[in-house]
């Protein structure tokens, strides 16, 4: 299916969409035009043969399709009972106009400390297609839905620069984008000279949904709306799929400046983003509207491109909306990446949460509710200058620790007996497989099995008199003291003591060895507390330092 109102790109280029019927009926038949035809029940072949028309693109689950029509077909058409709605075809461009001002804009390294690079994040790039030979970008996938061609390789360049903003690769080569590791699949569905139909922008959307994507990046803009896009849209919000569109570059639609963004930005479905400047004022050529939610980085934007004389090294700087959107779809990928259960209500309120409110105070016409920011912290109860923070975002950096069901760290919950073996179990590299242990309590299924199975194996933990494990109970200090100096044979020197652990406790050696050689530190009055429980900050700190 491809075809309807045509699409824009446009590194500030300007085309008038109402005015483009002249180029759509020059692909079609003579004095034809592209139109979306909606069917009541199922498509209607017969009579789309009976009409002659040409047809692009079907969309089976829509009953819809893409198709060039005789013009005095079309009023036909609109009467014929089958028919459910028809509208044209728009021509849709994208809406373009160094990486790094815009990366310290929107704090990029700030994620990157926590080590959030987009890792197992889809992002469709529904565009000119990407060069997938380009040393700086690692391309997942790729499909061309165009008539033309079956090459999804970019022969404009815009895809190329869309794609180097969100996943350029971390490799001293060229820039790095905002998520490299995020999975980049790309759609070529507008032509050499960034131009297209909305139906092919709808092809493209519909297999970023087939593939499952967690991301769909639409750098493109058109004047109208659209009843096939606007249903393809709600489809992929439904499938759980983010979708995120440039707000347009000021381009007039009807011989006027609309006052609202453009479509398909425009759409409840879709995160809107325009751009600014370096100076964080609006750029000039960015759309505004109450439909506005983001904006971003939008103007000298250095990323990738394709190979061209002018460009021969493959990079070079671009204006426009469509710059701006990469940068909103690149800090959803590290988002999602922390918090890979978020519904896309739950990752748009973190984005609304972090911003940095330009202009108006609230949500305003200009910068919709302000500056995106990339996630600071996975975890809201760990800030920095608390004590345990360098400990938990090291863990967190190697993926050793995780937070809690609702996002937070708990720092002074406790910990059990599963949690702590499952975390050493990561941070040592033990087969964490779930799969069956000797102990009647310790479900395979649970999601510490594997690493409790391990741990008996190598003799680093053991059961209770009884014979369980009591995976759920909470662990004392003593105890994890007992694990540690298990796991990492520490040395028999013992040069610290505490008065509350005898000769005869069974962690004394255990205590002494890991307090002796900086793990464990005791309470301010001198005591360890043995029988207490630890506290899931203060076994990141002991992890973290036995790890050292």
């Amino acid at each position: 299916m491809k075809h309807a109102h045509k699409i824009w790109l446009g590194f500030f280029i300007i085309l008038l969409v109402s005015s483009l019927g002249t180029t759509a009926s020059a692909e079609g038949l003579p004095s034809s035009e592209r139109m979306m035809i909606g069917f009541e029940d199922s498509i209607d072949e017969r009579l789309l043969e009976e009409i002659s028309a040409e047809v692009h693109h079907t969309y089976e689950k829509m009953n819809v399709v893409s198709a060039s029509l005789e013009k005095d077909k079309i009023k036909e058409l609109r009467s014929h009972p089958e028919v459910k709605w028809l509208e044209e075809d728009q021509k849709v461009k994208t809406s373009a106009q160094k990486q790094t001002w815009g990366y310290e804009t929107t704090k990029i390294g700030q994620s990157r400390e926590w080590g959030l690079a987009g890792e197992g994040v889809k992002v469709a790039i529904v565009d000119t297609g990407v060069d997938s030979s380009h040393p700086d970008l690692n391309i997942k996938k790729g499909v061309s839905v165009l008539d033309e061609t079956d090459s999804w390789q970019d022969d404009n360049g815009h895809g190329t620069h869309v794609a180097g903003v969100i996943g350029a690769q971390d490799n001293d080569v060229g820039i790095v984008g905002v998520a490299p590791q995020s999975e980049i699949y790309a759609v070529k569905a507008l032509d050499e000279e960034g131009d297209g139909w909305e139906s092919e922008i709808v092809a493209g959307v519909e297999w970023a949904i087939e593939q499952k994507v967690d991301i769909i990046n639409l750098s493109l803009t058109s004047c109208k709306p659209s009843t096939g896009m606007k249903q393809t849209l709600e489809r992929a919000e439904n499938a759980g799929i983010t979708v995120v569109a440039a707000s347009g570059n000021g381009i007039l639609c009807g011989g006027e400046y609309l006052n609202d963004v453009m479509y398909p930005a425009r759409y409840e479905s879709v995160i809107s983003v325009g751009a600014v400047d370096q100076k964080d004022a609006r750029a000039l050529f960015s759309y505004g509207g109450e439909s506005l939610d983001f904006v971003a980085p939008g103007t000298s934007i250095y990323s990738s491109y394709i190979t061209t004389d002018k460009h021969p090294d493959g990079y070079r700087s671009m204006n426009g909306t469509s710059m701006a959107a990469p940068y909103v779809s690149g800090v959803l990928a590290l988002t999602l990446e922390a918090y890979p259960h978020a519904t896309e209500e739950e990752v748009k309120d973190l984005l609304v949460d972090r911003v940095i409110d330009l202009g108006e105070a609230g949500k305003d016409f200009d910068y919709g509710y302000g500056l995106v920011q990339s996630l600071d912290r996975p975890f809201a109860d760990v800030r920095p200058g608390d004590w345990h923070y360098p400990y938990i975002r090291s863990l967190y950096k190697e993926e050793i620790v995780k937070g809690v069901a609702d996002g937070r760290y708990a720092p002074l919950g406790e910990i059990s007996r599963e949690e702590v073996v499952t975390m050493i179990g990561r941070a040592i590299g033990l087969d964490g497989t779930k799969r069956a242990s000797h102990f009647p309590d310790v479900d395979a299924s649970t999601f510490g099995s594997g690493y409790i199975a391990s741990a008996v194996e190598e003799g680093f933990v053991k059961g209770l008199p009884d014979g369980t494990f009591a995976p759920k109970q909470k662990i004392s200090r003593g105890e994890v003291a007992v694990i540690i100096d298990r796991v990492f044979d520490l040395s028999e020197e013992k040069s610290v003591s505490f008065p509350d652990v005898s000769e005869d406790c069974y962690c004394y050696d255990a205590v002494t060895a890991v307090a002796s050689a900086g793990i464990v530190n005791g309470f301010p009055d001198g005591t360890f507390g043995s029988d207490e429980n630890i506290t899931r900050s203060e076994l990141a700190a002991v992890l973290d330092r036995a790890l050292q």
